[in-house]
């Protein structure tokens, strides 16, 4: 009777050993399936990081490149301003000496 005891506790306990490791392996799956899951998610953010790092490089090269002609132009804007107001004061002065020009004329 003993044995017969010792045997079935120890059925018992074996397939509550074995139920138990049935569901820790279950249990295992999931969370490495999860895991992977998480892994491979992060793996494509890091590439999305990456990508849009790049384009962000590149539209602040832009940028630069742009503000650089921008400058450019404006410099040669205000160049010809001044061109434009030296060429006036200058034909201002023409037209008063050919106005001059004109009175003398008139007097002879």
């Amino acid at each position: 009777m003993d044995n017969i005891a010792l045997v079935s506790i120890f059925g018992i306990l074996a397939l509550y050993f074995f139920g138990s490791l049935n569901v820790y392996k279950s249990m295992y799956r999931k969370i490495k399936e999860e895991r992977d899951l998480a892994q491979h998610s992060n793996a494509n953010r890091d590439k999305d990081i990456k990508k849009y790092e790049t384009q962000l490089q590149d539209a602040l090269q832009t940028i630069k490149d742009l503000d650089e002609s921008l400058t450019n132009a404006r410099g040669e804007v205000q160049k010809e301003k001044q061109r434009s107001n030296e060429l006036k004061h200058r034909n201002d002065m023409l037209q008063r000496r050919v106005d001059e020009l004109y009175s003398s004329v008139g007097v002879i």
